[in-house]
């Protein structure tokens, strides 16, 4: 068997030459290539179709879920989303440490409590004056308002001695907002 494939290749090779050989060769990966192309294209077609699909998918915003609440409910869940006032001193706590990372100094502070009578929320009010560069009063005000989400800024008053100064005179009102029931 091994002998006539040798004749075989012989006879072939003394017909045709290397050349044809390389021809036949070629030719023959043509033909196959040929036959396969028409099951790339279909899979190509389905891959396009595919990514066309899952495109137009995530165009489409999901849609959001709306939670129904009862009116009574939502001022009930308003109001129950801020902090009891006796959480008041830990927040206190919170805008001294602040202050102590940001190198400032709180050496004195107003303070002043709200509660109107059958209200549900009250509010507590301190204003500090400080005096520093600009970047650390302003690292300091968005700390606390970072860490505090019952806090705002209600007041910011900055003022400076002379034109040359880095060092800024300011005065800031934060108003803390608790449950008082």
């Amino acid at each position: 068997m091994k002998q006539r494939l040798q004749r075989l290749w012989r006879q072939t090779l003394r017909r045709l030459g290397r050349s044809g050989l390389v021809a036949l060769a070629l030719l023959g990966g043509a033909a196959l290539a040929a036959a396969w192309m028409p099951r790339l294209e279909q899979r190509g077609d389905q891959l396009r179709e595919a990514l066309a699909a899952a495109a137009a998918a995530a165009s489409v915003p999901a849609p959001t879920r709306v939670r129904r609440v009862p009116v009574g409910e939502q001022l009930g869940e308003f109001i129950a989303a801020f902090p009891p006032l006796n959480r008041n001193a830990a927040d206190l706590d919170e805008v001294f440490e602040s202050a102590s990372r940001h190198h400032l100094q709180l050496l004195k502070g107003e303070y002043q409590f709200k509660q109107e009578p059958n209200a549900p929320l009250a509010t507590y009010s301190a204003t500090f004056p400080v005096r520093n560069d600009y970047g650390a009063i302003k690292a300091f005000a968005a700390d606390v308002l970072r860490a505090l989400p019952n806090a705002s800024m209600d007041e910011l008053r900055m003022s400076r001695s002379d034109a040359g100064s880095t060092t800024i005179d300011s005065v800031l009102r934060f108003t803390f907002v608790y449950r008082s029931r």
